[in-house]
């Protein structure tokens, strides 16, 4: 989807919907920066309450349904910055990764591991760019997208200016 149509508000409805009928009872949604965790966090998944938290400063509580995380606030270079192990392989029903390209496209990326060790969950990918490279592709891992809204479209139908 691109840039402004509203891929965090599509992500959240998702969430919601399969979250509130107990089809999927842990979920993490994980994104690259910052602003987009906290963003998510003080606004459309703000409904989500004290269901949800943000993993910061490498610290794991495991009382919650919904976690926001950075992917490199859960895993790195060493061993023992993979905190994501400190959950089971099956803990999460469903992982959402947003603008999944910036890591999660390329086979040795720490997205890729952190998607591989939870790989009974449901994993959803979205972007606004997404990579199709020798070395690096989105449908490789995530299929074929199951859903396109253009920058086009988004213009056509008055969301983005052209």
């Amino acid at each position: 989807m691109a840039t402004g149509t509203g891929k965090t508000y599509t992500a959240f409805q998702i969430i919601w919907r399969l979250w509130k009928t107990g089809a999927k009872k842990r979920i993490l949604y994980l994104a690259d920066r910052n602003i987009l965790i906290d963003q998510t966090r003080e606004n459309d998944f703000k409904p989500f309450g004290q269901a949800m938290t943000k993993i910061t400063n490498r610290m794991v509580d495991k009382s919650y349904e919904i976690y926001l995380s950075l992917y490199h606030a859960v895993s790195g270079a060493d061993e023992s910055q993979n905190i994501y192990k400190q959950f089971s392989p099956n803990c999460f029903d469903l992982i959402m990764v947003d603008e999944c390209p910036q890591g999660s496209a390329a086979d040795d990326d720490a997205w890729r591991e952190i998607l591989t060790y939870f790989s009974s969950a449901a994993q959803i990918g979205m972007t606004a760019t997404p990579k199709e490279t020798r070395e690096v592709s989105n449908t490789e891992y995530f299929g074929e997208p199951i859903y396109l809204y253009s920058l086009r479209q988004g213009i056509a139908d008055g969301f983005l200016a052209p």
